[in-house]
């Protein structure tokens, strides 16, 4: 039976579209292949040279594998062809960031304001930028209705979830804001954050009995990917993803044995969730 990604391969070749170069590129990425990613991206940008997403596309290849000076380049070009790319401003947010140029940083994020001025947990990255810098925010001055998302469900921690979790020498890690960048991503319905025996850590954006469910679930499913995996000499289960007609369920999971899944709408990218997911993890402590 022949695979979407041949199948779409075939379109490309004989009705190319910005929109099946896009969808090509994040097929060859869920199959681990970046390599074809990153060329079917590049015949992308050559044919069709204002479609922002597939640079967008590169950028995020390019910051998994750490090169995070080309990162830059390709998603300055996204943001430059299209002004409302939400994913290309929050990478150069989290970009800038990271470097310490938080004016520019703040550009960027600002500028998602101007096409999402109800995005709250853009707004609380503001806030915490400014404050930081002592730069008055402007930006959300502008916007007062904007408030921290809500639906945030916390589990006080197990002896086992806590041992998992390292507090950074900056401070007490906030649980449930380290999933509001993530959460916030367009068609995600919800994250929450397991320990090995499938108990909560914290959730967001779900009811308490679907967060237990959520949690159970992706426990299962890891700890069943590892089992498998052994007959093949390893067990090391990095990511995975189950997809359905109503939606798909994604999971991420670190060194110290806490799982991250994901409850997404149909179509939702995993690529940038995955960056999404990993930096979840770093601000909640995880090693």
């Amino acid at each position: 039976m022949e695979s979407e990604f041949e199948r779409l391969r075939k379109k490309v070749e004989n009705y190319p579209s910005a929109s099946a170069y896009n969808r090509l590129a994040e097929l060859a990425r869920l199959n681990g292949d970046s390599a074809e990613a990153e060329r079917i991206c590049q015949r992308c940008t050559k044919e069709f040279p204002r479609n922002g997403q597939a640079f967008v596309i590169l950028g995020e290849i390019a910051m998994v594998a750490g090169r995070k000076d080309e990162a830059l380049t390709h998603l300055s070009a996204a943001v430059e062809r299209d002004a409302r790319s939400y994913s290309g401003h929050r990478l150069l947010a989290d970009l800038y960031s990271e470097r310490g140029q938080t004016p520019k940083a703040l550009h960027h994020l600002r500028q998602i304001l101007h096409f999402k001025p109800n995005d709250a947990p853009v707004a609380q990255k503001i806030e915490q930028l400014t404050k930081s810098t002592g730069v008055a925010n402007e930006a959300t001055k502008a916007n007062p209705i904007l408030q921290p998302p809500t639906g945030s469900v916390e589990r006080t921690l197990t002896p086992r979830s806590l041992a998992a979790l390292s507090v950074k020498a900056t401070g007490p890690v906030d649980r449930s804001a380290a999933l509001a960048g993530l959460c916030a991503e367009h068609g995600v319905k919800g994250a929450v954050v397991s320990d090995l025996q499938g108990r909560v850590v914290v959730a967001q954006g779900l009811p308490d009995n679907k967060a237990e469910l959520l949690a159970a679930f992706a426990t299962e499913i890891t700890s069943s990917s590892a089992n498998a995996l052994k007959t093949l000499g390893s067990d090391n289960v990095g990511s995975w993803i189950v997809e359905a007609e109503l939606g798909s369920v994604l999971a991420f999971k670190r060194e110290a044995q806490l799982t991250l899944a994901v409850l997404a709408a149909p179509g939702v990218r995993a690529a940038l969730l995955e960056l999404r997911a990993r930096q979840a993890l770093i601000d909640l402590g995880v090693a």
